[in-house]
């Protein structure tokens, strides 16, 4: 069969659509559904309604079921992850200098009053307040693959590959490669997928003066335990906030995680131990 791609730069990343050559017409579409995404929910996006949302922190906001929706699923991550996925740590990024301008400059420490509830959700009227800023950054790529792909799939397209920035969802039988966590230029691996995602974090991605992005949420600082890890899921948002919450519990914490959830996960630790789940069956170049 033969595929089309198209790439663009968006969500901070390059978005890479592979379709079968009678699908062309359909590429435009699934751009725009990104770019709604990234427009409605960058917290890099002044207008945004993230952005508006965090600038008016304890007022109630009225909200879609898509964005309660992702509350409530950034909810559940965070409790099946033991708190280590947290939409939450804007306010340590913005410290560590990932903020909304990329100034990469650190800024001094200001211990805050703990938010028991910093997110309220009334779903009987459909609105939201906000006690803390909140980032989608953690899962945002990963729900944005599975809006593309249900697209895809109400359009009656059976072979499909969308790539955003790493994160991948495949239809059909697709082979990957999987990124060294020392050379990105090298693979250290490949795995095949069908009807699946796959979605890495890794420390050398988003990496200025000795930090990263990826936050422990104990520590509020970057997580160094980990190089880099691999997970595979029925879904992109899944996939996605998984890598990040087992990434950032730390290598042995996010092993312990991995076990109780229903992923398959290769994790590499900062001292290049490895560790594999029964189910990842990939083929390793080393």
């Amino acid at each position: 069969m033969e595929f089309f791609s198209r790439q663009k730069e968006m969500l901070g990343s390059l978005i890479e659509i592979k379709l079968p050559s009678d699908s062309d017409k359909i590429f435009g579409e699934c751009f725009s559904e990104i770019s709604r995404f990234e427009n409605e929910y960058s917290r890099f996006i002044e207008a945004s309604i993230l952005s508006k949302m965090n600038s008016n922190l304890g007022k109630w906001h009225s909200a879609t079921k898509e964005m309660i929706f992702l509350l409530e699923k950034a909810e559940g991550y965070m409790q099946r992850t033991e708190g280590n996925f947290d939409i939450t740590l804007k306010d340590a990024l913005d410290r560590l200098g990932y903020d909304s301008i990329y100034s990469f400059s650190e800024k001094p420490f200001v211990n805050k009053e703990h938010i028991v509830e910093p997110v309220v959700i009334d779903k009987s009227k459909m609105r939201v307040m906000l006690h803390k800023e909140i980032d989608f950054g953690g899962f945002g790529k990963g729900y944005a693959l599975d809006c593309v792909s249900d697209i895809l799939d109400r359009s009656g397209i059976q072979n499909f590959y969308i790539n955003a920035g790493g994160d991948i969802y495949a239809k059909g039988v697709w082979e990957v490669l999987l990124e060294h966590p020392d050379d990105p230029k090298k693979a250290i691996g490949k795995i095949s997928l069908d009807s699946c995602a796959i979605a890495g974090s890794s420390s050398n991605r988003r990496k200025w003066d000795g930090h990263h992005h990826l936050i422990n949420a104990r520590t509020m600082l970057p997580q160094n335990s980990v190089k880099a890890i691999f997970v595979i899921a029925d879904n992109g948002i899944d996939a996605d906030a998984y890598a990040t919450g087992i990434f950032t519990a730390g290598f042995e914490e996010g092993i312990e995680i991995s076990r109780n959830l229903q992923v398959k996960v290769f994790i590499i630790s900062s001292n290049n131990k490895m560790y594999k789940s029964p189910g990842f069956q990939a083929e390793f170049f080393m």
